[in-house]
């Protein structure tokens, strides 16, 4: 019997300059209204499904059959990753308790409705239930009254003519026996028109003592005033982690020809581009039947999220083959509700892939400009997480990679954006505590976002502001290898630069190849330095009418500077490469050049390499009388950096020849230079020496505390190698003390460092500290 028709749906927006997704114009503007017109239920089966709304004209409503649901029934997912733990803490408060509501939340995509097939299935819910689970398609039923009907439909109660259905429906659910409603997709009718409506039915439901209720929707607020279990967190269902999405990624794929090694770094960092996204993971793999991974990530590099569809003939693109559906699906939902304001605090999220660190404080700084139309920043992103287009992990502002990157696409013109946001980096490194671990770890909060904006700013236009920012992140070498590109770059603007700024820019790039233990771009660039730098100054004095005798003298000091600079790279690049005979020529040609011109800090600077080189060749006598001298000049040009260097170098050597009295004095002398001049890096050698001198003597207690001090100082500095020293040397004190659990526990860890080197890098380390 066909239950009542309904007439009170709102109408269809039939606005003409609604466009497709594929506009890149304001997203908002233009999200459709989708709603159900007119529609008359006759019959919802048990667990029916309807995965989309249709726009249907008023003259001639549509019936939703029993067939048409059964048809788009799914069933609960094959390929199921890393959701069980979930599944199970639902099921045993289902199973414990005698009424429960459970929310589950999250983005678009995430596999919401996944989980909640999944709960409906297990066999303890079925018996605890005896068949008493409903499964409710939200997406078709857009208002109160429709709902209320689709329930009473899918539970199978029969309307009689006189009988309200709505009293119908509570009598059932008030009848005693044990009921479980599972409404999917429930941000259909919550986010429509009628919410008062929806908000009282849905709480009359949950106050039914035998009713226990699962909605799943959209964003990290479950409806109405209702106490809600929200399944994962307060943030709704997380992320697949990278090793549950390859699992899943092998499960979608498996039967495609192409065939993927376990361990392929494309297939990682393309699963790292679907940020744990399930949809996003699942569609990357069905076209991974088809196409080779590079291919995949060329074609993501370039179209993003349009290749993350079903391709099929006949597919059509609804909210479970499209990514982009599913994202404009929630847009469509939270649009209204966002000022100018919100929509910049989406595009810069979207834009920094840092996200925003410590965001109650810094978002507003970074939106200056927006903040005039007094619009508040802190509440926009507030709309912005409640709807799960943005998340908060820990005091950080995020999105997940696939809706950033549709954002990026989809919103042009956010040159804005990228301008306060440099404004705010650009202060922001100006105030970074130098040496200090604290300033270390606010610089890696941000650092993504510094080196994306840097670039985008050093591509737009020349600045000399640039340079700055670039020769202060070198003082972290850990980002050497981002660092070495964005040189590149800003070097390209050398027709705008003086000879000087061209100069320092390409050692600052030489030593940090150095560094990275590629020499021979490192040479090279020293061999362009020479070769541009007689060039320059020839053409200089080419167009001076008269050659003044000063001036003469100028030119060849400026020669003879930047030749001396070179063979004292050069000599420092052969000791790296062990080919002391070359690194000694060098030091010795360079320590001449800088006598002859009056640099006397170039001099210390060539006693101290050359000292350096004694030790490695255990002349101890000789490497202890340059680096004598080497201390004397730099303290006579008031380098303390230059002179604890040294002081920590002869106390090496002091304690090589075991006579520790005397190399504790200098370690000591040098660890207090270091630790006045602000350097962490010299403080922790010296700590790390003075560790295996009272192992030597057998202080092992001291030794264990020092070298344990040492190993942290490096771990906070990401030295990899100074770890795997002191963990050894950790491991076997432990080995002399009989603790050999202890032992072998670091020696592995030690082990496991070592082998993750690159022995150039290794020895550069040693030698810059």
């Amino acid at each position: 019997m066909k239950s009542k028709e309904v007439s009170d749906m709102e109408p269809i927006d039939n606005d003409p300059n609604q466009t497709g997704i594929g506009n890149q114009w304001d997203l908002f503007s233009r999200a459709h209204h989708m709603n159900v017109v007119e529609s008359t239920i006759t019959s919802i089966g048990r667990d029916g499904y309807y995965t989309y709304i249709t726009n249907l004209p008023e003259s001639k409503p549509k019936e939703i059959t029993t067939d048409a649901l059964l048809l788009q029934t799914p069933q609960p997912p094959v390929i199921f990753m890393s959701r069980s733990k979930l599944v199970e803490e639902a099921v045993n408060i289902l199973r414990g308790t005698n009424q429960v509501h459970i929310a589950i939340l999250g983005a678009g995509g995430i596999g919401k409705t996944s989980v909640a097939l999944h709960i409906m299935g297990n066999h303890f819910i079925k018996e605890k239930l005896a068949g008493r689970c409903y499964f409710i398609p939200c997406e078709m039923l857009p208002d109160a009254t429709i709902l209320m009907q689709g329930l009473v439909q899918a539970i199978g109660l029969q309307v009689t003519q006189g009988k309200d259905s709505f009293k119908l429906l509570l009598d059932y659910l008030n009848s005693g026996q044990k009921v479980l409603l599972v409404l999917d997709d429930f941000e259909t009718p919550w986010s429509g028109s009628g919410q008062t409506k929806i908000r009282n039915l849905i709480e009359v439901i949950c106050r039914c003592e035998s009713v226990s209720v699962i909605v799943t929707m959209r964003g990290t607020d479950g409806p109405g005033q209702i106490k809600w279990h929200k399944l994962g967190g307060g943030s709704g269902l997380p992320a697949l982690v990278l090793g549950a999405a390859k699992e899943a990624f092998y499960s979608f794929s498996s039967d495609g020809s192409y065939t993927i090694k376990q361990e392929d770094p494309i297939l990682e960092q393309l699963l790292i581009e679907m940020d744990g996204m399930p949809l996003a993971v699942m569609l990357i793999a069905e076209l991974a039947k088809e196409l080779p991974l590079n291919k995949l990530m060329e074609m993501w590099n370039i179209q993003k999220t349009a290749i993350l569809k079903k391709f099929g003939l006949g597919e059509q693109e609804n909210r479970l083959t499209s990514i982009e559906v599913s994202i404009e699906l929630t847009l469509n939902i939270v649009r209204d509700k966002l000022s100018p304001t919100g929509k910049n605090v989406l595009r810069l999220v979207a834009l920094l892939p840092s996200g925003i660190p410590d965001w109650l404080e810094n978002l507003p700084k970074m939106l200056t400009d927006t903040n005039m139309q007094g619009d508040d920043t802190t509440t926009q992103a507030v709309i912005l997480k409640k709807s799960c287009l943005i998340y908060q992990a820990g005091d950080t502002l995020k999105i997940l990679t696939p809706i950033g990157e549709y954002i990026m696409k989809s919103f042009q013109g956010t040159d804005h954006l990228e301008n306060q946001a440099w404004r705010f980096y650009e202060s922001f490194i100006n105030s970074l505590p130098q040496n200090s671990t604290t300033g270390d770890i606010q610089l890696e909060l941000h650092v993504g976002n510094i080196f994306k904006i840097l670039e985008i700013q050093i591509k737009k236009s020349f600045e000399r502001s640039h340079m700055k920012v670039l020769q202060q992140l070198y003082n972290y070498s850990q980002y050497f290898s981002r660092l070495v590109p964005l040189v590149e770059i800003y070097l390209g603007w050398k027709s705008q630069m003086n000879l000087s700024d061209q100069t320092k820019l390409m050692f600052l790039q030489e030593r940090m190849l150095s560094f990275m233990g590629e020499y021979e771009r490192a040479i090279g660039i020293i061999n362009d330095v020479e070769e541009h730098h007689k060039h320059q100054e020839n053409q200089e004095a080419s167009n001076l009418k008269v050659v003044t005798y000063a001036s003469s003298i100028t030119m060849n000091n400026a020669i003879e500077q930047t030749k001396a600079e070179c063979n004292q790279r050069l000599g420092r690049i052969f000791y790296f490469q062990s080919n002391y005979t070359l690194s000694q020529q060098n030091a010795q040609q360079a320590k001449d050049l800088y006598e002859k011109i009056g640099d006397m800090r170039g001099v210390a600077q060539c006693f101290q390499n050359l000292g350096d080189i004694c030790m490695m060749l255990d002349q101890y006598e000789d490497a202890k009388v340059m680096l004598q001298q080497a201390k004397e000049q730099f303290e006579g040009v008031g380098d303390r950096l230059g002179a604890a260097q040294c002081l920590r170098s002869l106390g090496d050597i002091c304690r090589m020849l075991n006579q520790y009295e005397d190399a504790k004095v200098m370690l000591e002398q040098a660890k207090e230079q270091f630790e006045r001049v602000g350097s962490r890096c010299g403080a922790a050698h010296c700590l790390h020496s003075l560790g295996n001198i009272c192992s030597m003597l057998y202080k092992h207690e001291d030794a264990k505390v020092m070298l344990q001090q040492a190993k942290e100082q490096f771990e906070g500095m990401g030295d990899r190698r100074e770890v795997a020293q002191c963990l050894r040397s950790l491991g076997n004190i432990s080995r002399m003390l009989n603790q050999y659990e202890d032992a072998m526990v670091m020696l592995q860890q030690a082990k496991e460092q070592f082998e993750g080197l690159d022995p150039g890098v290794e020895l550069l380390n040693a030698y810059e500290a």
